[in-house]
């Protein structure tokens, strides 16, 4: 039942990011990679009223091209007296692979590096701390995190739209056949599709975080736009957030320019209510919001670098009609990602 769900989603304090693993560069291949460039971004800031800015925005990324980036996500999550904490880092490549006729974007997506530190209570509250880091033969052939080590240069590939939308994952199949070699569990076959949708959910969906939704019409002379999008709150409490976003800028990014992007995200409750057979569930003093700074490249529209700080607060009371028991539960966690471009280059031929 959705309210039953939702008292256990509060009760057990569930965090995705949990789970995801922190990387930082390795070394590169001469003979797979050209010649690598890093990307430094300016201190001096042109606005925007004073330079051209195109009057529409696309990811617009060529075959052969990669990217190499460093993801990093810190959360804070407090439930009534529970408190769980993540520190994640993340380095990945990406490579384009080919460009589809209907313009989508196919991409080789490879994760290098995979560190997590994370602290979670138990069911009686006792802090459990756990580490996993891939630079470490020790934790890659510790049978515990076969499930993280199986993932690391494992070619994942990804459709990504012109407006920057990740349009599907696939090719998973191939984490699972590692998972399997690496895993000292005997894994039913049955379970293949449930632990693809997983690693699917769990690592690749979130680099979504790192594109920036274009708007998909030509910008208006405010050089603003929005990109709303359903979510849900204590996993029964249908919300819509509405990110806006505005170009306040240019910035020199190596030898190319960036556009410099503000960001704001304001969250709007769609049910206060529900009610499911004797349960009743009423959210209340709720306050969502977030703060972003992105740059994308001028012409191509990848991201340079980009920082989001997103805090929720919100409290649920859960109430028996039956027998007039109440309950009250008390949600405030804390996000804050970052992106950053590390290197570029061509493969050879």
């Amino acid at each position: 039942m959705a309210l039953r769900a939702g008292r256990i989603a509060l009760l057990l304090v569930a965090s995705l990011w949990l789970s995801l693993p922190a990387c930082r560069p390795q070394d590169t291949k001469e003979q797979e990679l050209d010649t690598a460039t890093t990307t430094s971004v300016s201190d001096s800031l042109i606005p925007s009223d004073r330079v051209a800015i195109p009057d529409t925005l696309r990811y617009a990324v060529k075959p052969r091209e990669w990217y190499g980036y460093w993801m990093m996500r810190t959360d804070t999550l407090v439930q009534d007296t529970l408190i769980q904490t993540s520190h994640v880092q993340q380095y990945y490549r990406k490579t384009v692979r080919t460009i589809h006729p209907d313009g989508r974007i196919e991409l080789i997506v490879q994760i290098d590096t995979l560190i997590a530190s994370f602290a979670i209570p138990d069911t009686a509250g006792n802090i459990q701390r756990f580490a996993y880091d891939s630079r470490s033969s020790t934790d890659r052939e510790n049978p515990g995190f076969a499930h993280l080590t199986a993932l690391l240069g494992t070619e994942v590939r990804m459709l990504v739209t012109p407006d920057g939308r990740i349009d599907s994952v696939f090719g998973l199949s191939a984490v699972i056949q590692r998972l399997r070699q690496l895993s000292s569990d005997t894994l039913p076959e049955q379970l293949n599709p449930m632990l693809e949708r997983q690693v699917e959910e769990q690592m690749y969906r979130p680099l979504q975080q790192e594109y920036l939704p274009f708007p998909t019409s030509v910008l208006d002379t405010a050089r603003t736009w929005s990109h709303e999008y359903p979510d849900m709150l204590a996993s029964i409490f249908p919300i819509r957030n509405i990110a806006e976003y505005h170009i306040v800028g240019i910035r020199s990014a190596g030898n190319r320019k960036a556009l410099e992007i503000r960001a704001t995200l304001r969250s709007h409750p769609q049910r206060r209510r529900l009610q499911e057979g004797r349960l009743r569930a009423e959210l209340q003093r709720e306050s969502l919001g977030g703060t972003g700074r992105i740059l994308v490249d001028l012409e191509q529209g990848y991201t340079v670098t980009k920082s989001v700080h997103v805090q929720t607060r919100f409290e649920v009371i859960l109430r028996d009609t039956a027998n007039r028991h109440t309950e009250r539960f008390r949600h405030n966690s804390v996000s804050y990602v970052q992106f950053r471009l590390t290197q570029r280059g061509w493969l050879k031929n």
